[in-house]
């Protein structure tokens, strides 16, 4: 496991600037696709360094990444809003220019500024993906990034998504709230084999509530939001619920089902398209957040020594 605050500020710090201008290049070279096609010679020779210097660049960050088990929505719910913003202008024109790219050229042999085209726009994915999460780790070296921060949503606190997005618990134990609190801080990491909350959890917990998720490098889609009651014994009031930023992805994959089926009309897949679309990205994602919600309340009940009861 690497320790992302032993890091050197050297190799944080450069790799941020390498991915910086490799993003800068990768705009440049993208908007000159547009222009006079005399450009086409220097830039059909410089587009493949560009594309190539993707692996060392955007590679690197997901090695660390992977290594260090960090969560990528901690890493990119900590920046700025602009940049959030920006990112997923990015990403969806990103999305819309490889459609294009593939709509336009499925068949035959397309022109060098097209090719270029199509390519440096994943280079400008992959170049800001990069440079984002190496300025996240040089932040996290220099302490300005906490790792476990708790996770929380006063919107969906406030007013509760419905069922089966949400769901209300009351647990019931003889540990004191100090007790539970202490316990929650100390779960283990499963030593068994678990695709879903195999790495224990992480957040913040105090004897009179807690704020948890899912630990490990997997996003947590849900996390729960508690209190402790009572002496003797202690109920614990506990709200699981989707995270609403995931929600949104969701409503934008639903958004971009338009733009996959006119990608793929030309090899005659485009409802294919769409329910793969539906089905596995939508649905599939919405019941591995359901099995992160069992899981983060079985582990929650688990380290309380608690069992549900039903009061009001």
């Amino acid at each position: 496991m690497v320790d992302l605050t032993r890091l050197p500020a050297g190799v944080t710090r450069a790799m941020t600037g390498i991915a910086v201008i490799g993003f800068v290049i990768a705009v440049g070279v993208h908007l000159a696709t547009f222009g006079p096609l005399s450009w086409a010679p220097w830039i059909s020779g410089t587009w493949p360094l560009l594309f190539f210097a993707i692996f060392p660049v955007a590679g690197s960050a997901i090695v660390v990444l992977s290594f260090a088990r960090v969560p990528v929505d901690v890493l990119l719910g900590a920046l700025p809003a602009p940049i959030k913003i920006a990112g997923a202008l990015l990403t969806a024109y990103v999305f819309i220019n490889f459609a294009i790219f593939f709509r336009t050229t499925f068949g035959h042999v397309p022109p060098p500024m097209a090719v270029a085209r199509g390519f440096t726009g994943h280079a400008l994915f992959f170049f800001a993906a990069a440079a984002i999460m190496w300025y996240e780790f040089d932040r996290i070296r220099a302490g300005k990034l906490e790792l476990d921060p708790a996770p929380g949503d006063e919107s969906s606190e406030r007013d509760p998504l419905p069922r089966p997005l949400s769901r209300w618990i009351v647990l019931q134990t003889r540990l004191s709230g100090s007790e539970c609190a202490g316990r929650l801080m100390r779960v283990p990491r499963s030593r068994r084999l678990s695709l879903v909350g195999g790495y224990g959890l992480r957040g913040v917990a105090t004897p009179e509530g807690f704020r948890l998720e899912l630990g490990g490098q997997q996003t947590s889609m849900v996390y729960a939001v508690g209190r402790f009651e009572g002496a003797g014994p202690t109920f614990i009031r506990v709200l699981i619920t989707f995270k609403r930023w995931i929600l949104v992805s969701f409503a934008s994959l639903v958004a971009l089902v338009p733009v996959v089926a006119w990608t793929l009309i030309p090899v005659g897949f485009a409802w294919q398209g769409i329910a793969f679309v539906i089905v596995f990205a939508g649905g599939g994602n919405l019941v591995f957040g359901m099995a992160q919600m069992r899981s983060l309340q079985a582990q929650i009940q688990r380290a309380t020594e608690s069992e549900p009861v039903s009061i009001v």
